[in-house]
């Protein structure tokens, strides 16, 4: 009569942390033992507003974090890049895309209001973003410099440049190629952010904004590229 071998795994390790009443299983020789998934990060997404009304030269729409109505002088809008306007209100940074001033897939468009971020946790929140995901596998990454991430102080409203929050480290044990940078003052930026702090008054928060990229914004950046490359 033959021996059949028998090893026995932890009923823990195959379900990836669940622990039941029944604390080992038996398997046969050869048997595969699922492998854990990486748990995956949800990212809180910026709050938005499609209820926005053009009155008189005036955007009229309520602030997606505290609902006060907010008015912004059409004129002030980018036809582009939009603008980056603060509630009269609670003190929030919003996001109006350049095409509520052109009218230009005003249907699609969205108010965007800044997210409290630690700064300590902005390299996390960046890197597992969904909207950062579907701009890389769109292969849009490159004009994420340019348009789509805005970052301030969430105390001094100071606005970071989108180059440095894009390149900030996960921790200060990292190296970083201050080469890289354009000026003095993104230097500074990152020395500070580097130890979690704003430059300017210390405070730990940042409010974020992370946009979809409209169809026109696209268009504007490829004829930009195209005017390079010509002779």
């Amino acid at each position: 009569m033959g021996i059949f071998n028998r090893f026995k795994v932890s009923h823990q390790a195959r379900d990836c942390g669940h622990i039941s009443d029944q604390s080992e299983i038996e398997s046969p020789p050869g048997a595969k033992i699922p492998e854990c998934q990486p748990k995956k990060i949800r990212i809180p997404l910026n709050k938005v507003t499609t209820d926005v009304k053009n009155r008189n030269g005036l955007l009229v729409f309520p602030c997606p974090v505290c609902d006060i109505i907010n008015t912004v002088p059409v004129r002030e809008v980018h036809p582009i890049m939009g603008s980056q306007p603060m509630c009269q209100d609670c003190g929030d940074i919003f996001h109006i895309p350049g095409g509520y001033r052109t009218g230009t897939e005003i249907n699609s468009l969205k108010i965007y209001a800044g997210l409290p971020v630690a700064i300590k946790k902005f390299f996390i929140f960046y890197r597992n973003h969904p909207v950062i995901h579907a701009l890389n596998e769109q292969g849009l990454s490159r004009i994420i410099i340019q348009y789509g991430i805005w970052g301030f102080c969430q105390k001094c409203h100071h606005e970071f440049s989108p180059g440095v929050l894009m390149n900030l480290p996960q921790n200060t044990s990292e190296v970083v190629d201050y080469r890289s940078l354009s000026s003095a003052d993104e230097m500074n930026e990152m020395r500070s952010l580097r130890q979690g702090k704003c430059p300017y008054c210390d405070h730990r928060i940042l409010l974020v904004i992370i946009s979809e990229i409209p169809h026109y914004v696209v268009s504007a950046s490829e004829n930009l590229s195209h005017r390079w490359e010509e002779d």
